[in-house]
């Protein structure tokens, strides 16, 4: 018999764990329960170098009480039925220090979502989960694409736009002073390029 019911954003996070794999790649997609494709080394590749970098920019802000990030944080970005998307990263700048860390699904809006498009199913919907994110009030996207090396930035009211790998992505007002070139963002590591002998 198959299972109608549609589940609430509080039902998915209450469960997730108890989904396959620990939940571990499930998103909720109008009220059913989704597993995405699993990250790839590129997708670890590129979250690991910008983790470094926005950690660096973190310490660099210490002071300024500039925020947090959170890796595989759910978004609620749907209701009636529910949606509830996973980004890569998500940058909190209001609350508490670390008050969202621990939470399956976000309480507050993020400043900043990261999505790492290197799995067929994120790259086909990626429209969809731009404009969700926006919708629900987030005020910077970075898309990054580690095939095709490049970053779209996506600002509230504001023009997409397309960074090549030559080119550096900047924090602006959502992160200001923080600053990557694109290319050291795919970069593999270098036991990954020089493997001992």
């Amino acid at each position: 018999m198959i299972n109608s019911h549609q589940m609430t954003a509080e039902e998915f996070a209450a469960t997730k764990h108890e989904l396959p794999d620990g939940g571990r790649w499930h998103e909720l997609h109008e009220g059913r329960p989704v597993i995405m494709q699993a990250p790839d080394d590129h997708h670890g590749t590129t979250v690991l170098n910008l983790s470094r970098a926005m950690a660096a920019w973190f310490q660099e802000n210490a002071e300024q009480k500039v925020g947090y990030g959170c890796h595989e944080i759910g978004l609620k970005v749907g209701s009636d039925p529910d949606t509830v998307y996973v980004p890569a990263i998500s940058y909190f700048s209001t609350g508490q220090q670390f008050e969202e860390t621990d939470n399956i699904i976000a309480s507050q809006i993020p400043r900043l979502v990261v999505e790492v498009v290197s799995a067929n199913d994120r790259r086909s919907d990626i429209r969809f989960r731009t404009l969700a994110y926006a919708a629900m009030g987030v005020h910077t996207i970075w898309v990054t694409d580690p095939v095709k090396k490049e970053v779209q930035v996506i600002r509230k009211g504001g023009h997409t736009l397309a960074l090549a790998d030559w080119q550096h992505l900047e924090g602006d007002d959502a992160l200001p002073g923080f600053r990557i070139k694109i290319s050291d963002m795919f970069l593999q590591p270098r036991w990954w390029t020089h493997p001992k002998r």
